[in-house]
């Protein structure tokens, strides 16, 4: 991977999480509906971003370093307890989209990749509990992480799993789409 590649995923990646930010923080004031499905929605936009990324740089490791950076840019945010979610998810997507030219696992690689960053909250309740949530999120505090540990029932984690599944598969196919229609070179002739 040359510097230029490293530049470009640079690049795409802050610009993806600035918008999947915008967009989390929007879903985010829609109460309940954020807590299972804000970055479900924000892989609306994040998607396009990772895909045309790929397809670009098609190179191993270039999604696995798109993740470490969205890492790195929580963690400038004070979130640096996402850095090891982001891991996984760079190693998941780095192992499933194999050569990078198969769109279908370029779209799976990124739904799976953020499926695992929307599962955040869920994995900070279960495996920190009230108390590792208030020593590792600075940003979040005692009665934030209680109520957090409150509401994440049995029945909410299986509604958030499935919302988040189902929005996840549908973006990295939006991605996808997107790639394909705007960014891809066309293989056809024009009429003239």
């Amino acid at each position: 991977m040359k510097l230029k590649d490293v530049v470009q995923i640079a690049v795409l990646t802050v610009i993806g999480f600035a918008i999947g930010m915008a967009v989390s923080m929007f879903t985010g004031t829609l109460g309940v509906i954020g807590l299972y499905a804000s970055a479900g929605f924000a892989a609306f936009v994040v998607g396009p971003v990772f895909i045309i990324m790929a397809k670009r740089i098609q190179k191993r490791g270039a999604v696995a370093l798109f993740w470490v950076i969205y890492g790195l840019l929580y963690s400038a945010m004070g979130y640096w307890i996402m850095i090891p979610i982001c891991l996984v998810s760079a190693i998941l997507s780095e192992l499933i989209i194999g050569d990078y030219k198969n769109n279908v696992k370029v779209g799976i690689a990124f739904s799976v990749a953020m499926f695992v960053v929307a599962m955040h909250p869920i994995i900070f309740v279960k495996v920190l509990g009230v108390e590792g949530i208030v020593k590792f999120a600075s940003s979040i505090g005692r009665e934030q992480a209680e109520w957090m540990a409150n509401f994440y029932t049995n029945k909410a984690i299986a509604i958030a799993i499935g919302c988040n599944i189902a929005l996840e598969l549908l973006a990295g196919q939006f991605g996808v789409y997107i790639n394909k229609k705007f960014f891809e070179k066309r293989k056809e002739k024009g009429l003239l």
